[in-house]
């Protein structure tokens, strides 16, 4: 019998997070939804048929983090399953770089994870089967040209999913999604005119993010005594 589980889920409004909620509409789980865009959130939770809960959430706002934990607990007695999706990311050449996307990738992608974790924590280690599951990158294996800062916050990710599993491995399951290029509007905020048409071209011709969700799910339906540390999947070219 499978367990009936509390899953909270950040960036949750469009790409692998909304794939994901989608896939689980028809589980028996509880679904915390959590992104900045409560309308997008709304819309896609009037759509699935598990409980769910929107909470209007930015990842880099500690107070609202917080909040947000406070009241999953409120609502459902704990915490089950945090999957740390939200992200952001921009490529640019080294040396023509903008500062404040650099900070921005850092914000969302490092302390956005450091902020879920430290107020989902003590939830999760209260969970009979409390998962973390890291959203990484393949960028957390190797640094692509143009994407420096991005792979650096990967890595970091990465980091953090070690030193959990050594920390907490006996408490928890610790698994790290690397996904490759997946087709999902990742690339739109990118400000560089002259890489952006090419970057659509070549996260067009990647996974659909259904395919990563599907790798998210078949984490968390992993018996008791089994946890999957990393999952890489990228596209056949």
């Amino acid at each position: 019998m499978k367990l009936k589980k509390v899953i909270a889920l950040t960036g949750a409004s469009s790409g692998i997070g909304e794939a994901s909620a989608r896939a689980l509409s028809h589980s028996p789980h509880m679904l915390v939804l959590m992104a900045r865009n409560a309308g997008k959130l709304n819309a896609i939770a009037k759509e699935l048929e598990c409980p769910v809960l929107v909470l209007e959430t930015d990842v880099t706002d500690t107070n609202q983090i917080e909040s947000a934990f406070k009241t999953i607990q409120e609502k459902f007695g704990g915490l089950d399953v945090l999957i740390n999706n939200a992200g952001v990311g921009y490529f640019d050449p080294i040396d023509d770089a903008k500062l404040n996307e650099w900070h921005t990738m850092i914000d969302v992608n490092i302390k956005g994870v450091v902020n879920c974790l430290h107020y989902g924590l003590p939830l999760l280690k209260n969970s009979v089967d409390g998962q973390i599951i890291n959203v990484a990158s393949v960028a957390a294996h190797q640094v692509f040209q143009n994407s420096g800062v991005y792979s650096a916050t990967k890595h970091a990710v990465g980091a953090i999913s070690k030193s959990l599993h050594l920390e907490l491995g006996k408490q928890l399951k610790i698994t790290t999604i690397s996904p490759g290029a997946v087709d999902t509007p990742f690339v739109d905020n990118t400000s560089n005119e002259e890489m952006i048409d090419d970057l659509k071209k070549y996260f067009a011709g990647g996974l659909d993010p259904t395919v990563v969700a599907e790798q998210i799910i078949h984490c968390i339906e992993q018996p008791l005594n089994v946890a999957i540390s990393e999952i890489i999947v990228r596209p056949k070219r």
